[in-house]
């Protein structure tokens, strides 16, 4: 589950980049990735997580900007257990078997990392639309 969790997040926080790393063409395909994801419930992490990595195999160029970002914003950390729970914006607070819930910005309030999820590809839809 700690992988489907990671996933999760990575995505998450590739959705929230800025600059806005996937291209406004990617709309249509953000789109059927969304109506596959509501389909699925929370319980389903592992499920999700493959859906996400097979969509996301479709912007081999977007993953390469967003890993060498990703390992810019993360070496200042020098503790591996840092690394596989806290990312740059998003705290992991309670891992269950069914859920992962987060922290997403400081003092935030508390949400399951699906849900944000689910919410993040909304919101960047309606931004790219």
């Amino acid at each position: 589950m700690k992988d489907s969790t990671d996933t999760l997040l990575m995505f998450a926080e590739l959705l929230e980049a800025e600059p806005p790393i996937l291209p406004p063409e990617a709309l249509q395909q953000v789109q059927t990735l969304a109506a596959e994801l509501e389909g699925l419930s929370e319980a389903n992490l592992n499920e999700m997580a493959d859906l996400i990595i097979t969509w996301i195999e479709q912007f081999p160029q977007e993953q390469a900007i967003f890993e060498r970002d990703r390992k810019r914003e993360l070496q200042g950390i020098s503790e591996p257990s840092e690394i596989q729970r806290t990312f740059p914006n998003f705290q992991v607070i309670e891992e269950t078997e069914s859920a992962v819930v987060i922290t997403p910005a400081p003092q935030a309030e508390k949400t399951s990392l699906v849900r944000h999820i689910k919410q993040s590809l909304k919101q960047w839809t309606q931004n790219n639309r």
